[in-house]
């Protein structure tokens, strides 16, 4: 059976194809659109700038695992997913979190994606019209954090196994998450 890919997976691929090459920094759009065929206009009605496809691209992966959070997924296996999808493709993403910086970084935008998920996540399993400000700060807080120890373990070599690296992390989650992050 034929698959099409859709604008965006070509998009995905295009600048992983370049990544290789260059920093991503240095990647602009044109060439994005250059190198799989389309035009600006066609990159631009799908995604605001590059990093919101570096993080698309990150996002799509997390997605089946925090969409089903509290469901038939854990937390602990949101948080392990979360790192192992930096291994599947090292380059690409050492390329992606060395490379970009701000509040338009990488890092901002999964982490982002994340808690937004998450919160949605807690809201409808547990019934909730909002969620307390108490708890969006552990959230963001917890996610913020957690966001940066994975970076670090990644950046810095992978030290620590994949399943002991889970493991502190889920630890060192705050108290108040707990009976929401299971």
């Amino acid at each position: 059976m034929i698959i099409q890919k859709t604008t965006k997976e070509i998009l995905a691929e295009s600048i992983q194809e370049l990544a290789a090459l260059k920093s991503v920094e240095k990647i602009t759009i044109k060439e994005i659109t250059q190198n799989c065929g389309m035009t600006s206009t066609t990159f631009y009605n799908h995604f605001s700038d590059k990093y919101e496809l570096l993080a698309w691209i990150y996002n799509v992966s997390m997605e089946p695992f925090l969409g089903r959070l509290g469901t038939d997924v854990s937390w602990r296996e949101c948080v392990w997913q979360s790192a192992f999808i930096l291994t599947e493709n090292q380059p690409f993403y050492r390329n992606s979190l060395q490379n970009t910086a701000g509040q338009v970084s990488f890092r901002y935008a999964t982490n982002d994606f994340a808690i937004d998920l998450i919160l949605e996540r807690i809201r409808r399993n547990f019934g909730l019209d909002e969620i307390t400000a108490e708890i969006r700060f552990y959230v963001v807080f917890y996610m913020r954090a957690i966001s940066e120890a994975i970076n670090d373990w990644f950046l810095n070599g992978m030290k620590l196994s994949l399943d002991e690296f889970t493991d502190l992390l889920v630890q060192g989650m705050p108290v108040p998450l707990r009976p929401y992050l299971k």
